[in-house]
């Protein structure tokens, strides 16, 4: 997940919304450590959603990940995926 946090921030997202479960302060702490890492927690902002279920989440889950692993999975998600590079 921290990994996904990264390349989507150094495509330039500004906000990573992160599914609410029983580690929500082990995931919160993960995704704001990495973006300290490289730069980004002035651009971009980790947060979980406690008040509402987003069903389809996992859908985005998958996508990064198969983005991030590259190689045929890549391939198979290219159509889903749109990046805006920095200007």
């Amino acid at each position: 997940m921290a990994a996904s946090a990264v390349h989507s921030a150094g495509l330039g997202a500004r906000r990573i919304l992160v599914e609410s479960c029983a580690q929500d302060k082990q995931d919160l702490a993960a995704l704001t450590g990495a973006l300290a890492h490289i730069g980004a927690p002035t651009t971009a902002r980790a947060r979980v959603d406690r008040r509402h279920p987003r069903e389809l989440l996992w859908a985005a889950d998958l996508i990064a990940y198969a983005d991030t692993a590259g190689g045929q999975l890549r391939h198979a998600i290219a159509s889903l995926v749109t990046a805006a590079r920095g200007r």
